[in-house]
């Protein structure tokens, strides 16, 4: 069974007892949502990279387009010794080094090296393209863009509107650590989604930062990534042969202010969270640890060294008794796996969304109440052996058709509801949670199912602790 975070059940509190929240909205606040299912803004919100007008473009700019040229000695021997690989991360210290050069040449770029030494260093028909764009707070938009396919490498770094100050030129240089990182990341196995430092952008001087990458093979894609962040709102989407993930945090959904300390809190819950989907659903680790990468990448918005409400007025306001975290949506999915070749209907997959919404609903009395809402859905199938001391080796014979085929169905539901009457105290705090888990294990024996079990575990609760009257 899935255990979704009960924040009340954190608190010490008394007079607990059964109640009904409060009374429909006459009016709802601008950051009211409908409920979604978990994962879906994630989902249609956001494209995979490869999927882009802008990767399309990256592949338009072939090496045979850009003048070869002089061009600066150091980018032209970083290009000579990346020309040979095919892989996006190959390309990280080649792209830090465009981004630091415009600290002191914040001019133009353009060169290109022809296909001779790719074609003799890679097999195959790989190519991959990186676009990095990011808008200053003036309007100028910086395009970087790296292009590796069979007839050469090219590099492009061009500014849109006027021309870099010195402050801004100095902001768009200082993130060619986080990018090469990023890139870096991609390379690694099981890959990693290294962002976090992408989203640490100086934002006074600039607006906001979109990265895309792409590898593939003919039309097939290996690998994408799309990722964006502004003062409003942060996305990635990144997909590869073995799984998928998406993710959606609206920075503007915070209603109430929140204390580094609390973040962090929230932050731990939402690894335990993800892990224990995890282990219960039999997912993949590496996948996992990229999904929560991304989750604190793009929720992590208050600093250590930022100023924090105090603990009595976290208190007083209700603050405390919520996530602390931006609303958001996500999914992971696992490439589905046919492990069992007597049996092509039988699958090993793993999907699990999850979400936050908040909704603030004022009244025409001057009363209002805050309400956020979790929810999360794990779907996952995966085969154990009928022996734990005897390892699973399926194939077409009958003997080695011995095993368990397990079906798991998870649905959470948790939500706070904080009161305020119109003195706009906190009067009342309202807890609902909701549990939907059904899980399935079919045993066959030489090929044949002697027993399905069926476990189904439903249940809901609601609470209220009421403070003050509401007036």
């Amino acid at each position: 069974m899935l255990t979704g975070i009960n924040r009340l059940s954190q608190l010490t509190v008394a007079h607990m007892t059964p109640s009904v929240n409060a009374a429909p909205s006459a009016r709802v606040g601008s950051n009211s949502h409908t409920a979604t299912p978990p994962g879906a803004v994630a989902s249609t919100k956001v494209i995979f990279g490869s999927q882009s007008e802008e990767i399309a473009a990256v592949y338009d700019l072939s090496a045979k387009k850009v003048a070869p040229g002089q061009g600066n000695p150091e980018i032209l021997a970083l290009m000579n010794t990346v020309s040979a690989s095919n892989s996006v991360s190959a390309l990280s210290g080649l792209g830090s080094a465009l981004l630091s050069n415009l600290e002191s040449n914040p001019g133009d770029i353009s060169q290109s090296i022809s296909g001779t030494s790719l074609a003799a260093g890679v097999s195959g028909a790989t190519k991959s393209a990186v676009t990095l764009n990011i808008v200053t707070q003036t309007g100028s938009t910086v395009h970087l863009t790296l292009s590796r396919q069979n007839d050469g490498l090219a590099v492009e770094v061009k500014t849109e509107g006027k021309s870099l100050n010195k402050d801004e030129a100095e902001a768009v240089a200082n993130l060619s650590r986080a990018f090469g990182k990023t890139l870096d990341g991609l390379g690694r196995e099981p890959p990693e989604l290294d962002i976090g430092d992408l989203t640490q952008f100086n934002s006074n001087l600039l607006k906001s930062v979109d990265l895309k990458t792409d590898m593939r093979r003919g039309d097939t894609t290996l690998q994408s990534l799309n990722f964006h962040a502004d003062a409003s709102e942060r996305w990635v989407a990144y997909e590869d042969q073995n799984f998928s993930l998406k993710m959606t945090s609206d920075i503007a959904s915070q209603t109430l202010p929140t204390s580094y300390s609390q973040q962090q809190l929230a932050l731990k819950a939402w690894d335990n969270k993800l892990d224990k989907a995890r282990t219960d659903g039999h997912g993949d680790l590496g996948q996992m640890a990229a999904m929560k990468s991304v989750f604190r990448a793009l929720n992590s918005t208050v600093s250590a060294q930022s100023a924090s409400p105090t603990e009595v007025a976290t208190i007083r306001s209700g603050a405390s008794r919520l996530s602390g975290l931006n609303d958001f949506s996500l999914s992971l999915t696992q490439a589905d796996k046919s492990l069992n070749p007597a049996r092509s209907d039988e699958k090993q997959s793993f999907a699990y969304q999850a979400s936050q919404n908040t909704q603030e609903i004022a009244r025409n009395d001057g009363s209002k109440s805050i309400r956020q809402t979790n929810r999360s859905h794990l779907s996952a199938s995966w085969y154990t052996a009928l022996d734990p001391a005897t390892p699973l080796s399926l194939s077409t014979t009958k003997s080695s058709q011995n095993y368990y085929y397990h079906m798991l169905e998870n649905d959470e539901e948790s939500t706070t509801t904080l009161n305020y009457n119109s003195q706009g105290a906190l009067a009342s705090v309202g807890q609902h949670e909701k549990v939907d888990n059904r899980e399935t294990v079919k045993k066959y024996v030489l090929g044949e199912l002697v027993d399905e079990t069926i476990t189904p575990l439903q249940y809901e609760h609601n609470k209220i602790l009421r403070l003050l009257a509401i007036k």
